[in-house]
């Protein structure tokens, strides 16, 4: 199920964070070179899991393509087979048929990944996410969706726990302020939410996030990079990734610069979440 996608891919790997930090400076193919590699190579699904959701970004690339398609069709884990076919979705004909094969896989999970993918294909064209028309008046009585946000995952990334946890907070401040939004209580049970969704008839999303890179730079300016997993709620079932980056000049490796880094980083990623709830919103039954 596509559940098991996303608990699989909640918390990134260690592994992968440490080797992307590593390789935030390198040139774009050699960031690519190591995805695959760890795509082809990893014995952690995690970690092959969310190599092939990074390699989303260049499908066009015929090594990239050639590597999704071979972990759609060959790859012992789910998850890994559906990242592989949603990171197709962009990579043009030349994979269509990989894609038709994977409606066929014995997980509907990777069966629903590769639909989604192939029609896209189909489609011939990027996909175009619908405009959200801001709510009027109080957004809790004009509420559509209704979102929960988790603590950003970042074992790479040397912040504290409770640097962590103030992330959490100024994510849940950037979202409660998107129109049409209502923000889901912390630690909420699957029972509860269930029963505000349907007494308010709002649609639920979840979001996880992890920050992927966060580099001090020699001139002491701070990079970072996130990444926000978009999935429903409370089911988790995956529906969009997103990804931000943004360097802060000055400060050097002091917890505040580091963190006013991390914050415009996620500041970019959600400016696309509203179009992602709203597609989710009209593909909905």
């Amino acid at each position: 199920m596509l559940v098991r996608v996303l608990r699989c891919l909640r918390v990134f790997c260690a592994a992968i964070l440490v080797c992307l930090c590593t390789h935030a400076g390198a040139h774009a193919d050699a960031r690519t070179d190591f995805l695959v590699r760890m795509l082809t190579t990893s014995s952690q699904f995690r970690v092959r899991a969310q190599a092939a959701l990074a390699l989303a970004s260049t499908p066009e690339d015929d090594a990239v393509a050639s590597a999704l398609v071979k972990a759609l069709r060959k790859d012992e884990h789910p998850a890994v087979r559906a990242a592989s076919a949603s990171a197709l979705e962009h990579a043009g004909p030349k994979v269509a048929s990989a894609l038709r094969d994977a409606l066929r896989d014995e997980d509907k999970t990777v069966r629903a990944a590769a639909k989604r993918a192939l029609e896209e294909v189909e489609r011939g064209a990027p996909r175009s996410l619908p405009i959200v028309t801001p709510l009027p008046g109080d957004i809790s009585r004009g509420s559509i969706f209704y979102v929960g946000v988790g603590t950003p995952a970042g074992k790479a990334t040397a912040l504290s726990p409770s640097l962590l946890r103030t992330l959490r907070e100024y994510l849940a401040r950037e979202v409660v302020q998107i129109s049409g939004v209502r923000l889901a209580p912390e630690q909420e049970s699957s029972a509860a939410a269930e029963k505000q969704l349907k007494a308010q008839k709002m649609t639920g999303y979840f979001l996880d996030s992890a920050i992927t890179s966060l580099e001090t730079k020699p001139d002491g300016s701070v990079r970072a990079q996130v990444s926000v997993i978009v999935g429903t709620y409370p089911g988790r079932d995956m529906r969009a990734m997103l990804s931000g980056a943004a360097t802060v000049s000055g400060g050097g490796a002091s917890d505040s610069t580091r963190i006013e880094a991390v914050q415009a980083a996620y500041s970019g990623a959600l400016r696309r979440l509203p179009q992602a709830m709203q597609a989710g919103l009209a593909r909905a039954p």
